[in-house]
């Protein structure tokens, strides 16, 4: 700003100056103030509107923090359920014997696992895809219900023969 002041007095020092007459010298430096005030007041307006575009962006800023904060620490929390819990607890039961047991599988999944009963060894299935059962395992009660459909089909089948004899 010193450096507006000092061109600001040379200007009215060579105003000063250049004009003889006393009138048109007061008349000039009138109008040379009334046109600074006219400028700082356009400053001021100008500095004014844009303290309030900075409250603003700092309030905005503020809120924004805050929505971040909340994202972080849902995120930190998502981080520390699926990350930082590496040992999973399982429930098993094993096809030979019918043991239910608790495995705990660590980080790398292990495709097999032995039954702590009668030590048979388990294949782990981690894809979800059932494999086709020969209807002979204990576990798979799909298998077991068409070996039940099959009895009931042949007894179907015996009594239709009755039947049809006592037609004859």
């Amino acid at each position: 700003m010193s450096k507006l002041s000092e061109e600001y007095l040379k200007i009215l020092k060579d105003i000063d100056k250049n004009i003889s007459n006393e009138d048109e010298k007061q008349y000039v430096f009138k109008k040379v103030s009334e046109l600074s005030a006219l400028y700082m007041d356009i400053m001021d307006r100008i500095t004014g509107v844009n303290s309030k575009r900075m409250e603003e962006i700092e309030k905005y800023q503020d809120e924004m923090e805050k929505k971040l904060d909340k994202v972080k620490g849902t995120v930190d929390l998502i981080k520390k359920d699926i990350y930082e819990d590496e040992d999973y607890d399982f429930e098993i039961i094993c096809p030979y014997c019918n043991h239910e047991f608790v495995a705990d599988v660590e980080e790398e999944l292990k495709e097999e696992i032995e039954c702590p009963e009668c030590h048979n060894i388990i294949e782990l299935d981690w894809d979800g895809e059932d494999e086709e059962c020969n209807g002979h395992c204990s576990s798979c009660e799909h298998h077991h219900e068409c070996d039940e459909d099959e009895d009931n089909k042949n007894e179907d089948d015996g009594e239709n023969i009755e039947n049809n004899d006592d037609d004859m």
